[in-house]
This record gives structure tokens, sequence and C-alpha cells, in this order.
């Protein structure tokens, strides 16, 4: 992304109101537009065409399989979106539900979510799941209607319950094979179904059409963040250093696993705390002291650990972050400020390859987080923080070291 791309740098905002929108910071929001998850979108359609083509001859049964916060919920959700809105184009009526299993764990709840999608003012008296699930098979018969059930985080049903729903699902499917199909299925978990040890007569319908979902890299948080920060935020309110900063601590290809709501959380309780504290922006320091506060990890008697000129390196990459407001400083920098350092307190400097092999521990120590950038004057080496602001950190340092 060049810098003429990058969002929100410019007239920050005249409060400490930074969000005006909370709501699209929310896990809930699903966006029209869901980046890097197009090829998912296009899987499902293609899929689920001949529903729209021939919805009463066919029952779908699909799998969406990928790690927390790899995006399989606003897929879904997002796709159910766009189905009915095709269907009612086509005039066929096709009705989308997404029921979270992890909250509705029993057969009984879940036939009562289902039936209520189809049948709004049915009756609080009880019904056993079978007869819930016979009810909502009959009203949609009678409203010559298709229902799309998605059971989000399906393994905690199966590992609370075992697979007495699915199998119940999908004989209400199959066993109507002479009558019109009325329901499909798209299940949402975080491992292929084959981990669950299905018995056959579910495997065997369950497991055919299969969608991945890959956990998200830096790069592809970044559009992500950039997208949401433009809907949620006052303009100017935070900063594009901040939001590279969040994608690197969260992207897969860093030092994250690849979780776009954990990068959202990020993102909101860095903004919350940015106001908290009055400020006009949401800035790398602000980002780091978020984290500090979700992830606590670096102590005094981490740095204690360290030997003299590695808290010397530290010291140096915290200084410079401090003064420039930026997420990283680069090795040229670093470098110039630990020699300034030396000689302020009398040290002889170590050379570059040693001071090269010192930063480099710290990073495989977990104390500051390096990437490798490309340029125009070849390859790069930047050095930033992760679980501490830059200013906590050099007043640690300054203590640890006159002690």
């Amino acid at each position: 992304m060049s810098r003429a791309e990058e969002p929100l740098l410019e007239s920050p905002p005249p409060s400490s109101r930074l969000i005006k929108d909370e709501g699209k910071l929310s896990p809930d929001y699903v966006p029209s537009i869901l980046p890097h998850r197009e090829a998912q979108l296009e899987e499902l359609t293609r899929l689920f065409s001949g529903l729209l083509e021939s919805p009463r001859s066919l029952s779908v049964k699909v799998w969406l399989v990928g790690e927390v916060g790899s995006g399989k919920t606003a897929t879904s959700k997002r796709f159910g979106y766009l189905l009915e809105r095709e269907a009612r184009r086509r005039g066929v009526d096709v009705r989308y539900v997404h029921v979270n299993c992890f909250k509705e764990r029993t057969l009984f709840v879940i036939a009562k979510r289902l039936a209520q999608r189809v049948i709004p003012s049915l009756p609080e008296r009880g019904f056993s799941a079978q007869e819930l699930l016979d009810m909502a098979w009959g009203a949609l018969n009678d409203q010559d209607a298709h229902l799309v059930a998605a059971l989000d985080e399906v393994d905690y049903l199966v590992r609370a319950a075992g697979e007495d729903l699915l199998y119940a699902l999908t004989r209400a499917c199959d066993e109507r094979l002479n009558a019109p199909q009325r329901l499909s299925l798209i299940l949402i978990s975080r491992a292929h179904p084959s981990t669950y040890r299905l018995d056959a007569r579910v495997a065997s319908t369950l497991c055919r059409g299969v969608v991945r979902f890959q956990p998200y890299t830096s790069a592809q948080l970044l559009s992500i963040l950039k997208a949401r920060v433009e809907e949620a935020f006052v303009e100017g309110a935070v900063s594009f250093e901040a939001i590279s900063l969040i994608a690197d601590l969260a992207g897969v290809d860093a030092q994250g696993t690849g979780d776009a709501r954990l990068a959202l959380e990020l993102l909101w309780w860095s903004s919350k705390l940015a106001e908290a504290r009055g400020l006009r922006r949401v800035d790398p320091d602000v980002v780091r002291a978020a984290y500090a506060q979700l992830n606590p990890s670096l102590s005094r008697e981490d740095l204690r650990s360290l030997s003299s000129h590695e808290r010397l390196v530290l010291l140096a990459v915290a200084r410079v972050l401090r003064r420039t407001g930026k997420a990283y400083a680069s090795t040229g920098e670093v470098e110039g400020e630990y020699v300034n350092l030396c000689r302020l307190l009398g040290e002889e400097p170590r050379k570059h390859v040693r001071l090269w092999l010192m930063a480099k521990r710290l990073s495989s120590a977990g104390f500051i987080h390096s990437k490798v950038v490309c340029g125009a004057g070849g390859r790069t080496t930047l050095m930033g923080l992760v679980g501490v602001e830059a200013s906590t950190l050099e007043r640690l340092l300054t203590s640890s070291w006159r002690g």
C-alpha cells in the first residue's frame, strides 16, 4: 500500500471521541464487502446454485472449516443475505437462519430456532424436538419455502450432545426422498468433519462439500482494518502506523494466529484507551499499551535477565519509537541511538554484527518484533515493540540501568 492510500492520517478530530459507530467494531457486524473471502463466497454460490434452480428437488449440505477469526461466520451470514436476495429476485422463497451452537447446544433449543424462522407465532407450550422439526417441515410445505440452516460452532454441539441433532436433520432431509426438499445445511467448525469420527450414516451426507478458510495474513488484516476504520471511526482518528502494527501483531505470517476478531478487538481496545487518555488519535504506542493490557508479558525480572548491552539495544529501540511515534524503527536508527547511549554511559559499543545478533536474540525472546521489508534501497530490517509502550519501556530500562 502506498502512502497515498494511507487512511486517515491528517486532520485529527477536535475532541477525544474517536468512534462514530461502535457497532461496526462488533464481532456480530457483517460488512457488505468481505475482503479476502471472495473465493469462499463464490464456492458457496456454486454449491447452492442448483437450489435456486430447483428448490424443491435439492438439499445442499456444506461444511465450512477454519480456525477462530478466519471469517467463517461473517461469510456464512453474508452468503445467507445474498442467497435470500437472489431467491426473491427469482420468485423463490428461501430463508436463512443462523444458530450459534456454543450458546444453544441442545437438540430442543436448536429445533425451536429453526421452527421459529418459518413459524414466527410458534406457541410457547411444550413440544418435543422432533415435533418442532415436523412442524417446521409442515410450515415449509404449506408456504412452499426452503430453509437454509447454518449451525455455527457445531463442534461444541457434537461434543456436548453427540450426533443426535445432525442425524435428525439429515434424516429430515433424506427420508423424504419422494417429497419436495425443504432443508439445506451449512455446518461451521474449526476442524475438518473427519476429525469428529461421525457415524457413517451422518458423514456420508455431511462431508461432501467442504469450504476451507485459511488464517489471515498481516497484509490481509491490514486491508480489513483499513475498511473497518473508515466505517467506524471519526476521520483522522486512527493512524496508518497503528493499524499496520495491529495487523502485524495478529497476522499469521508475523507473530499472530491470523484471527481477525482479535485484530478488531485490539483496535477497539486501543481506541477506548486513547479516548480514556483524552488523545486525539490512536497511535502505535496506544496499541502497544492496549496489547500489554490484553496480553501482559513483560516484567522487571525479564529485563534483568538481559545483558547490559542487550538492555541498551532495547532502550535504543524504545527511544527511537517514542521520539518518532512510529510502529517500527529501522536498524540504522536503532544502531545510531545505541551508539549514542554507549557513549553517554561510557560503554564501548559492540560492532554491527554483534548488535545484529543481540537484536535477533531479543526478537527470539519476544522483547521486540522484527520484520524485513523490501524497498528501493534493498532489504531493510525493522524493529518494533510488542507488549509495552515505548515510553514505559524506556522508563523501566532507565531505572533498571541505574539500579
